[in-house]
């Protein structure tokens, strides 16, 4: 099943036995800092003849995140969206030539939220999860061009803080980590940990 068949699927899940006013709707922006495992892209330039190789990532971006939830008692909730976890750069260089590269992945997450209220404003919560994304790779050399995709299935954890500004509205920042994002036969691994700020709207 692809991707993105399986939003629905998760949607349709929260939405099972519930009431209106239990849903809730997160916005958030999300900066994530990614880090590449390079055995995957060095391997590649070195079987295409490189010598004297040596390489380096550099990964960060910003994105905006949707995710929907569902509040089933005051300790306990699920939500379910689309993660975008930016790209990692590739960069290398070898004896006559250099090369760059991308890896990229996002995808359908599903949660589940421990709560603890602090009082009747401040929350902490913790987050287990899945995460199924699709991950993207290219490089681009003298010696070489290729691409690559793949899906994996990933656990996330995390961890975050809500505060209420009113009886629909919450503050919410959060902390989330993801590892081996990718496959090292084919588009090699990410790791991306994400620092989250929005706003919860219970409807």
């Amino acid at each position: 099943m692809k991707l993105y068949q399986l939003m629905p699927l998760s949607l349709l899940a929260l939405s099972t036995a519930a009431t209106a006013s239990d849903f809730y709707l997160v916005g958030e922006a999300t900066h994530s800092k990614n880090t590449l495992s390079n055995n995957t892209f060095d391997a590649a330039l070195n079987g295409a003849g490189a010598t004297g190789l040596a390489s380096s990532d550099k990964g960060g971006s910003n994105q905006l995140r949707l995710q929907l939830g569902y509040s089933l008692s005051p300790n306990f909730a699920v939500e379910a969206g689309y993660i975008d976890f930016g790209k990692v750069k590739y960069s290398a260089s070898y004896t006559g030539g250099t090369a760059d590269g991308t890896l990229k992945a996002g995808g359908i997450d599903v949660s589940a939220l421990g709560i603890l209220p602090l009082s009747d404003s401040f929350a902490v919560f913790g987050k287990a999860g899945v995460v199924a994304a699709k991950v993207k790779s290219s490089l681009s050399s003298s010696l070489l061009n290729s691409s690559a995709s793949s899906n994996v299935v990933r656990p996330l954890l995390g961890m975050g803080v809500t505060y209420k500004l009113s009886g629909n509205m919450d503050m919410r920042a959060e902390y989330e980590h993801v590892s081996s994002l990718g496959k090292t036969a084919t588009t090699g691994k990410m790791t991306d940990n994400m620092l989250s700020l929005g706003m919860a709207y219970h409807f």
